[in-house]
């Protein structure tokens, strides 16, 4: 049997701030098709997350001035495993896919509680209706 070892999309993302649709600029937009529902969007210094009603779009900037990009879009249906660990200052959600990829999201404060509690109850509803 041939293994074959595949590049991991992002080690972690820090993320400050939380969004709602209406405070995204039509070039956060662009990622998202027109038939999904946003639901949640989080913001770091450079990088955003996007949490829609069928995938997790997470963008990363690199380059002084973040031209540079990568754009990352994970199924709800392709996370094989996930877990929320609660601490005084932030939330992390860790997420790991069907092709073994690892991927953190740390929320920080001021980020409520509530809303990462939002994307964790979603990812379990999307995978136990599977």
């Amino acid at each position: 049997m041939a293994f074959i070892k595949f590049k991991p999309i992002a080690s972690h993302f820090n993320f400050f701030v939380s969004l709602r649709k209406e405070d995204l600029s039509a070039e956060d937009l662009e990622y998202v098709d027109n038939d999904e529902k946003v639901l949640l969007a989080f913001r770091s210094k450079r990088d955003l997350g996007i949490f829609t009603d069928k995938r997790i779009i997470l963008i990363d900037k690199k380059g002084i001035r973040g031209f540079r990009k990568s754009i990352h879009a994970i199924k709800y249906e392709s996370i094989s495993s996930y877990s929320l660990n609660i601490n005084n200052l932030d939330s992390l959600v860790e997420i790991i896919t069907d092709s073994s990829h690892r991927l953190l999201m740390k929320f920080l404060k001021p980020i409520p509680l509530e809303d990462v509690n939002i994307i964790y109850k979603y990812i379990t509803n999307c995978l136990i209706n599977e």
